[in-house]
């Protein structure tokens, strides 16, 4: 289904105080690195909506959709908003092959338990949805649902897998990671050169494949954009789905899981939603008209209906 809500295209700037939205933060640690938590000061229930955001994000992804929630009356239960290692506060402290997607998911695990929640609402933006999707594979008992906002599935899976050969299927991810891993090979350089191109005015139109209209995204998602991304994190992150069994895991997902897609999202086609549904017939598929990558930022009214969170 496709929808399209009356509202204001990129309406919220993002918001990088926690305080702002009444959160605090607590921090748990692994060989992995660290994750960072924002979140209610004190819990309501054993039940939480726990975001989780993709590469080259931070929590501060999910604050744009967290202000249009509050304006319009939303209740999304206890929120935890997190910064995965190696992104926001969080840090990562190694690239290499121990940073698999179990060892992401068991931190997440962890900091939820953490916090006193054992049971889960997953919400997940790009390779945030990937984890969420593994998460409500592996432990149905605490995975209550799923929201994905322009998740990392199949066709990412299959670029990072063999990038040549797939190469026509999203070559908007294959460059965009092919760029993110020349700049973690030259170090502290690779950093410094995206936030160069933000200093001089050229990371706005860099990064037009991201957005539907890449002019009038906020400026204060182009500064997070010069801090978040990363290439060592984004690097590795993409390896995290490399020979990842996505039909032999998902397949076992009970819970009720809803995906979304912007139309003009250059990092997931409408093949990634046709293979999910495919694979879990139940779930509900949402194009969101006029918006790109980021819709919990382009289209936040949209994506709180995509996500059953809201009628339309």
């Amino acid at each position: 289904m496709t929808i399209r809500l009356v509202d204001r295209y990129s309406p919220h700037e993002l918001i990088t105080d926690a305080a702002d939205l009444a959160l605090v933060s607590t921090t748990v640690a692994s060989p992995l690195g660290t994750c960072v938590a924002r979140h209610v000061a004190r819990r309501t229930s054993t039940r939480a909506t726990i975001f989780l955001h993709g590469a080259a994000g931070s929590w501060t992804t999910w604050t744009p959709l967290l202000q249009t929630a509050a304006g319009l009356g939303v209740d999304l239960g206890d929120v935890v908003l997190l910064d995965l290692p190696g992104w926001g506060d969080a840090s990562l402290s190694s690239d290499r092959a121990d940073q698999t997607v179990i060892a992401v998911c068991s931190l997440v695990k962890d900091m939820a338990e953490e916090l006193g929640y054992t049971e889960w609402d997953l919400v997940g933006h790009s390779l945030g949805g990937f984890i969420a999707l593994h998460m409500a594979s592996i432990w149905p008992q605490c995975v209550l649902s799923v929201g994905i906002v322009s998740g990392t599935t199949f066709s990412t899976i299959r670029s990072v897998e063999h990038p040549v050969r797939n190469f026509a299927e999203l070559p908007g991810f294959t460059m965009l990671w092919r760029v993110m891993q020349f700049l973690a090979a030259i170090g502290p350089a690779g950093p410094a050169i995206v936030r160069g191109f933000h200093a001089i005015g050229l990371l706005r139109p860099a990064t037009f494949p991201l957005f539907r209209h890449w002019t009038k995204v906020p400026r204060s998602q182009m500064l997070a954009l010069a801090e978040e991304v990363r290439p060592r994190s984004f690097a590795s992150a993409a390896e995290v789905t490399r020979g990842y069994d996505a039909e032999g895991m998902w397949a076992a997902i009970e819970c009720p899981v809803r995906a979304m897609k912007g139309d003009r999202d250059v990092f997931v086609t409408q093949s990634d939603l046709d293979e999910l549904g495919r694979l879990l017939p139940s779930s509900v598929r949402t194009v969101v008209a006029d918006c790109g990558h980021f819709g919990a930022v382009e289209r936040p009214v949209d994506v709180l209906v995509a996500l059953g969170y809201l009628d339309a």
